[in-house]
């Protein structure tokens, strides 16, 4: 009795979604990682957000050197003894300023992109829905694992997006 009813309930899940995909007639994909990096928008938020933060880049590939040349000065044995611990306190006081300010550069630079590319994303589905109510797509899926490549419109939604600057 139990086996039955699962069958029943195993066949009518497997009707119900079959009844769902013959109800969608155009099926469309998005890879928004192409988006992200080939369209114009998002290409010039990258430009912008790197002139950003190019002084803070530099400034942490300045302390990095600074730290690289006072530790191959240590171990090349040219500083003297009397100042050798001195300088390794120097040194890994360098280390922690440095790694406490690369993380605080990470930090603001990830907040500033994702806040650059939410507006990216608000205008790519703008285009997709205007996509799919011009084209009369059912169905429109953004990221997968795998999709046949009939069904990729990320061209087309590069090229509105590029459009509209």
């Amino acid at each position: 009795m139990l086996r039955k009813y699962i069958w029943m309930v195993a066949l009518g899940l497997l009707s119900g979604s079959l009844a769902w995909a013959d109800g969608v007639q155009k099926l469309g994909f998005i890879d928004t990682g192409r988006v992200y990096q080939e369209s114009k928008q998002a290409q010039s938020i990258q430009m912008n957000l790197d002139k950003e933060f190019a002084a803070q880049q530099k400034r942490l590939q300045d302390m990095q050197k600074q730290g690289l040349a006072l530790k191959n000065a240590l171990e090349s044995g040219k500083i003297p003894e009397a100042q050798r611990e001195a300088k390794v306190r120097q040194m890994l006081q360098m280390d922690q300023r440095y790694k406490q300010q690369a993380l605080q550069l990470a930090e603001e630079y990830n907040l500033r992109r994702n806040e650059e590319f939410a507006s990216l994303q608000q205008n790519a589905n703008k285009v997709i829905v205007n996509l799919a109510k011009k084209d009369g797509y059912d169905l429109i899926i953004q990221d997968a694992v795998f999709v046949n490549s009939k069904y990729d419109v990320t061209d087309q939604v590069i090229k509105a997006l590029n459009e509209q600057r």
